[in-house]
């Protein structure tokens, strides 16, 4: 068989020196690719720190939007709805102490 034949695992071998050499380049390539992939996965230190950035963002995030939907809901109120709450607890407040007064 010659170089450019087909193997007999069904690969074809490189048609000369260089194409050989564009090969062993791609190879190299794509190990190399591998190995920072790898060395990511096995970096934990890393992966942690990550995961902890990325949650912390996400805290923030949710808070940020819980803030900004407390805002708006509490522009929705009615000031006058917020007067009458607040004159209902001074009444109950009042009724209970004296009520505690008399008991």
């Amino acid at each position: 068989m010659t170089q450019a034949s087909s193997r007999t695992d069904g690969s074809v071998g490189a048609k000369g020196p260089d194409e050989l050499r564009r090969q062993i380049e791609v190879t190299r390539a794509q190990l190399g690719d591998t190995v920072e992939e790898l060395a990511a996965k096995a970096d934990v230190k890393a992966r942690v720190h990550s995961a902890k950035a990325d949650a912390k963002a996400r805290v923030h995030t949710a808070k940020a939007d819980a803030k900004a939907r407390v805002h708006t809901a509490w522009e929705r109120v009615p000031r006058e709805a917020v007067v009458v709450g607040g004159a209902g607890v001074a009444v109950a407040a009042a009724g209970i102490l004296i009520w505690r007064h008399y008991h």
